[in-house]
């Protein structure tokens, strides 16, 4: 009996491990937003696992600087990076009725006066949007959005 025990407590183990040991690795993702030539700064940027039903834990975000870049993030976690795979992209930038640019962070129900989309509506849902990006190794991309 002792030998059996043993033999299903290593076989335990070992199943305890490939399942820790089944999280996908995030490689490093850095990406650059123009919109008719010019940098986004202020951006909110998703990534969507481009699946039926995305696992939210894979989600990634990130808020572009002045110059339209940003490194990915996961959601969930923070970690950098994104796991290999297709995503949708989207972007959500905005600004007051007097132009002035809303961080991605403010809640766009509450700024005074309100605000406007930067971008073209098309950007702002999975469902719209034409951007797409793979993810094999380290990614760094240009997304050169256009429209109004």
């Amino acid at each position: 009996m002792p030998r059996r025990a043993a033999l299903y407590t290593t076989a335990f183990g070992v199943a305890a491990l490939l399942a820790v040991g089944c999280k996908p690795s995030a490689v490093p993702v850095k990406v650059k937003v123009t919109h008719d030539g010019k940098p986004v700064g202020n951006c909110a940027v998703t990534f969507v696992p481009d699946v039926e039903t995305p696992d939210a834990t894979l989600i990634g975000f990130g808020h572009t600087d002045a110059n339209g870049e940003c490194e990915a993030a996961l959601r969930m976690t923070g970690e950098k990076g994104l796991p290999a795979g297709a995503y949708k992209v989207t972007f959500e930038a905005w600004k007051t009725r007097q132009g002035k640019e809303v961080p991605p962070t403010a809640k766009p129900s509450e700024v005074d006066g309100g605000v406007m989309d930067r971008l073209p509506q098309q950007y702002k849902s999975v469902g719209s949007t034409p951007e797409r990006l793979t993810v094999q190794g380290p990614v760094t991309h240009e997304f050169q959005l256009t429209g109004k």
